[in-house]
Parts: C-alpha cells; structure tokens; sequence
C-alpha cells in the first residue's frame, strides 16, 4: 500500500471516527480513495484554524495552485497532497472549499440563512462533490445529492460545536435568529448561568437542526446512484451523524454541557437500521429539489 494512503488511512481512524466507522461498508480500493479525500480536507482544516500568522496566506496560495498546477509546486510543513483521483471537477470543488476556509479567517458572524447555506455548502457541500468522484458515481444527477448531504452534516456539525464556535469569536447561527447574540454573549451567558441566552440559543439549534432534516432527506434520495455496498457505507456515516442532531434533541437542544458524541452502541443500532433502509430502498429516481439550492446558483460548481 502506498505509505501517503496509509497514513491517510490512519488519520481517518484516529480523527474521523463516525467516518472511519461507516468505512468498513466500503470497497478496499473506494475506502483507500475516501481516506486520501478525508485527510486533505483534515489538512486544509488544520491550516485554518492553527491560528498562525501565515495561516490566510498560506490557503490563497493553495488555491492559486490549484488553479495552475497538477501538483503543489511549493513546500508545505502539513504535507498536504492532492488525492490520487481528483479530477477538474474535484479541483473546482476544492477551491469552493479554501473559499470557505479563508471565511473562517476572518470574522464569522452571520445575520441570514443565505450566508448559512452558502458556507455550509462552501466547507462541507464541495466535499460530498469531491466524494462522488472518490466513488467513481459517473452520473451528474447525483451530485445536487451529494451537497445536500454534505449541507446537512455541516449544520449538524455547527449545531453540536456553538460554544466551542463562539470561544473562536464565531457565530455560525444567523444573527436573525436568535436576536443577534454574540459570541461573547453566548459564553458569558454560560458563565453567568443566563436562562433566557440559553433558551434563545437553543431555538437556534432547533432551527439549525430542522433545517438539517431537510438536506439529509434530499442527500439521502440521491443514494440510489450508488452501487448497493458503497450505499449503505454512506447511509451508514450520514445516520452516525445525523444522530448527533437527534441527541441534541433529546437533551432540549443543550449546548452549554459539552459536546455530543455517539457511542459505540449507537453507532451499531444505526448501522443495522440503515443496512435494512438500503435494502429496501425504493429504487424510483427522484426529482432534485430546487429550492434547497436557492442560494447556491449563482456559485455552485458546474463543470
């Protein structure tokens, strides 16, 4: 095995557990293609939130190389590497995602839904993009499914991650939602024990999560461009972490007790739910919705 896809492959496991669990469904050669694409985002991530001087310089850089070049043409200390299978498509999709990262680099408090959508789809959208050609999915129809998908997780993941979000200066959820509270806000409220910072920041978190529901519906119809195995090893890693949605649910949206995490035992009940959902799939195409898109059109990645 190729020592770069080794250490991929390590980085999956050690850091991307929900990920590295649902792996175990897919093909060798495809979980080998998953791990390259993982461990360059996991890269590029790192280098946005290092907190370094250089960090914004650095990312414009990799997206002018990006745009110029095969390979990188300039050392890096984060030994990042260009997944062995993107292809022109996969390299517009990753600039969309540095876009997103250079966001992060600056300020991030966001008033309307539009800026929401927009970066979910710029940090996590473009990565179901560039996981459809890791599985070699040939037909185009999939693609709007697969940034659903990757737009739903996105709003999960900046659902479980507020505080830790605003203790960075972010604020993920728009400010029209939750009456403009800042971050700051959110942590002293945290500190000062604030009933009403918590209930106003928890209705955020309901709409987040509701909002989420919608995109993981749409992701999960485009399923069905799939081969059966390489279906169910997502359904599987979407249900892990759509489960994170579901516990902040039945913990009334608390984000002020630390983050969520699915256990082992959890991980196991959705894997065997959504082994038989795959199964049983109705295996009818269905139709794109436009409307989750209505934001995307003027910057979404078309080849």
């Amino acid at each position: 095995m190729d020592q770069h896809v080794s250490n991929a492959k390590l980085t999956l496991k050690k850091n991307g557990k929900s990920f590295y669990w649902a792996g175990k469904f897919l093909p060798s050669a495809y979980i080998d293609r998953a791990s390259e694409l993982y461990q360059f985002c996991r890269v590029l991530d790192d280098i946005a939130d290092s907190g370094e001087r250089g960090s914004l310089q650095t990312l414009k850089k990799i997206k002018s190389n990006f745009i110029n070049y095969k390979e990188l043409k300039f050392k890096n200390n984060y030994n990042l590497k260009y997944p062995s299978f993107f292809n022109i498509y996969s390299k517009k999709a990753a600039t969309h995602l540095i876009d997103g990262l250079i966001l992060d680099q600056s300020t991030v408090l966001f008033k309307e839904e539009e800026e929401l959508i927009q970066y979910s789809y710029y940090v996590a959208g473009t990565v179901g993009l560039m996981m459809c050609d890791a599985l070699k999915c040939k037909n185009k129809e999939a693609y709007l499914f697969a940034i659903d998908l990757g737009i739903a997780m996105q709003l999960t993941n900046i659902a479980r991650d507020v505080l830790e979000d605003a203790k960075m200066g972010r604020r993920y959820i728009p400010g029209s939602w939750i009456n403009n509270i800042s971050p700051n806000a959110m942590i002293q409220g945290v500190n000062d024990n604030n009933t009403e910072i918590f209930r106003t920041v928890s209705f955020g978190i309901k709409k987040l999560l509701n909002l989420a529901e919608k995109y993981y519906y749409s992701g999960t119809q485009g399923l069905i461009f799939l081969p059966l195995k390489t279906r169910i090893a997502i359904s599987i890693a979407s249900g892990v972490y759509r489960q994170i949605g579901i516990q902040l649910k039945l913990k009334n949206y608390c984000w002020y007790n630390g983050r969520q995490v699915t256990s082992n035992i959890t991980k196991a009940k959705v894997t065997f739910f959504k082994i038989i959902e795959e199964f049983v799939r109705n295996k009818n195409k269905k139709n794109h919705d436009p409307e989750l898109h209505r934001f995307l059109k003027e910057i979404i990645v078309s080849e």
